[in-house]
């Protein structure tokens, strides 16, 4: 049996650029093949690899359902007998354990777990009302937020710094014995209570400060910036409420779990199933079945305006369908995903912090949003290719 790469790729100029930049760094790592399936006759420029399969995909398909068109049907264009690894193009190798995914495999198919449960996801696989809902209600608080505290829009780096720091400490005492003991040692500190970040409040003037006396942060109270907002303020779990009563902080709905249902008639009967992503996914012959039916199914939601253009939701489906949804999942090392908007995301020599307690040695690199950004410190310490 023989172990190979895959990348998935059509279109923009900007996704062949990615695609070659991680081409690079698997390069490096791996022994084993590497393949770029694409429809060359829709690239802005041409992929420069040794081992291309083109495909002549739909022409009624926009560069992005030709992407998935050929994704979700990979099985087709490639030797029976063999095991192969799917990679997104913005995945990096990151060491010489990348072979070893191949050995991680469970039929009938192979997946990592997204960074979020299928009601966060819910309102990026289906055409609901719910971003713009949130964005509504988040513009407001945002708006309010700068006239209390104008160095918000600072751009001053130490400023910056340690704002995060506040974040990541609030966030590390969420839970509600945490909230109580924070806030009893709030109300019996004196003139100063410090936090183990290196910075205080000063309660004369209302202001958050580091070690050098600068300010960083006005003070605030949730629950007046909330009702400015139209928003009512949750005391006992910590955040601002839409009027139906779910968290701002928080993006969630069940319009997918819906939408699956009412389109292909499969219940998800777990409101916070944790879905798989498809950035990475180890197949074989034993998982044909698997991907026809993922294939199908995504076709068809490309033609129902109540979709959107993604193929997550109906990996969901099909997982359900299968009776999969127990079904082992690969490590996050093997597709640990990079979230630009996570405050916990750090290196620490090779190994990646993504949450409070959570951290890995990653294999594989999932950088699903601004890659290449050179303005965010967290790529710009990823390592490089010698």
């Amino acid at each position: 049996m023989k172990n190979s790469f895959i990348f998935v790729v059509c279109g923009a100029r900007e996704h062949i650029d990615t695609l070659h930049f991680s081409l690079e760094y698997l390069k490096k790592y791996t022994s084993n093949e590497i393949w770029v399936l694409t429809d060359t006759s829709r690239n802005e420029i041409p992929v420069i690899h040794d081992k291309v399969v083109d495909v002549r995909t739909p022409e009624a398909f926009n560069h992005h359902q030709a992407s998935i068109f050929l994704k979700t049907g990979i099985h087709h264009y490639f030797p029976k007998g063999n095991r192969y690894c799917y990679l997104d193009t913005d995945i990096l190798a990151l060491s010489e354990e990348v072979d070893d995914v191949f050995n991680e495999f469970v039929s009938p198919i192979s997946f990592a777990p997204d960074h979020c449960t299928m009601e966060q996801f819910s309102a990026y696989a289906v055409n609901c009302d719910c971003i713009s809902l949130y964005d509504t209600y988040s513009n407001r608080i945002e708006k309010n937020l700068v006239a209390i505290d104008p160095l918000r829009t600072s751009s001053k780096p130490s400023i910056i710094e340690n704002r995060k720091k506040l974040v990541s400490f609030y966030q590390q005492n969420n839970s509600i014995p945490r909230k109580i003991a924070v806030g009893l040692r709030f109300l019996f500190s004196f003139n100063r209570f410090s936090i183990p970040q290196g910075i205080y409040f000063d309660k004369k003037d209302k202001t958050w400060k580091d070690q050098t006396g600068e300010s960083f942060m006005h003070h605030f109270r949730w629950a007046e910036i909330s009702k400015k907002s139209g928003l009512k303020w949750n005391h006992l779990k910590g955040y601002p409420a839409l009027p139906d009563g779910r968290s701002l902080w928080k993006l969630s709905c069940n319009h997918l779990k819906e939408q699956i249902a009412e389109t292909f008639d499969i219940a998800v009967k777990n409101d916070h199933f944790q879905h798989w992503n498809g950035g990475v996914f180890l197949f074989d012959d034993s998982s044909h079945d698997f991907l026809n039916m993922w294939h199908e199914s995504t076709l068809e939601i490309f033609k129902n305006p109540r979709w959107k253009t993604r193929d997550q939701g109906t990996l969901i489906k099909t997982v359900w369908q299968f009776g999969l949804q127990e079904h082992p999942t690969l490590n996050k090392k093997w597709n640990l995903i990079a979230d630009y908007h996570n405050p916990f995301l750090r290196w620490e020599g090779n190994v990646v912090h993504i949450g409070a307690q959570e951290s890995y040695t990653p294999a594989l690199l999932h950088v699903y949003h601004h890659f290449g950004d050179e303005t965010w410190d967290f790529w710009n310490t990823i390592p490089t290719v010698n």
